[in-house]
């Protein structure tokens, strides 16, 4: 693993516990200024405590009135939170966006898995969560 994450470590242990979230029911004009932020790779929409979709991107002809879910990606790269840190590395290295959604066995979102832009640390890992030591 090319990380100093420690083996037992798991995503739980590296996961943002409280990601930002908006409903599932969401306008465009609600997502488009959080995507205009560079921080901001992807929305995160929820109905309740279950993932509706992610949205990385939206069409610039996209009506303001429009809800967002039309433009999410209603089956996103998902992670379990007890898959090891080896995994969680390597997909979320992998990943355009160096983001993972992490949900449970019901689609529960329960965090969101993210390399700093350098790629070298998760960001707000628990356990320091340095990567490439």
């Amino acid at each position: 693993m090319d990380s100093t994450a420690t083996a037992d470590q798991v995503v739980a242990d590296l996961m943002l516990r409280d990601p930002k979230t908006l409903d599932a029911n969401a306008r465009v004009s609600e997502v488009r200024p959080l995507l205009d932020n560079p921080g901001v790779q992807m929305v995160l929409l929820v109905d309740g405590a279950r993932l509706a979709g992610v949205i990385t991107d939206l069409p610039s002809e996209a009506p303001a009135e429009f809800g967002a879910l039309a433009f999410a990606d209603v089956q996103p790269d998902t992670i379990g939170p007890d898959e090891p840190a080896s995994t969680a590395f390597e997909r979320t290295a992998a990943s355009p966006y160096r983001r993972l959604v992490v949900v449970d066995d019901h689609k529960h979102l329960v965090g969101l898995l993210c390399l700093d832009e350098s790629r070298t640390r998760f960001c707000g890992a628990s356990g320091g969560g340095a990567v490439g030591s």
